[in-house]
């Protein structure tokens, strides 16, 4: 968040991205600061996952959080990466081979 605000000057909702790129370029050093944060997370992701692993509370309290049945799934309408992750194999980009042209197409129709 603190790398978005500097870049675009707004906290939330900021209009920096626009079609065909951006409202202004980088301010001096964000790249740097990017890096030195970058090089730095990933000493303490180790730490996060050395605390949490081990956590007996932790476990207890996360234990089968977020397990959706394939019932479950389909009588709550889910669709795409949450209808696949309660193991229905589907995929309506294999399913349903529809190219943009004809959909283009259908929908001009």
């Amino acid at each position: 968040m603190e790398f978005y605000e500097r870049v675009s000057g707004a906290r939330m909702h900021a209009a920096y991205i626009r079609p065909g790129g951006v409202a202004f370029d980088m301010p001096h050093g964000l790249l740097n600061d990017i890096f030195i944060w970058a090089t730095q997370f990933s000493g303490r992701l180790d730490e996060v996952e050395e605390l949490l692993s081990g956590n007996r509370i932790w476990i207890q309290r996360t234990r089968g959080i977020g397990n959706v049945t394939v019932k479950e799934a389909q009588e709550y309408g889910f669709s795409g990466v949450m209808l696949r992750g309660s193991g229905v194999p589907w995929d309506i980009r294999s399913v349903l081979l529809v190219s943009a042209a004809f959909l283009h197409a259908l929908l001009r129709c």
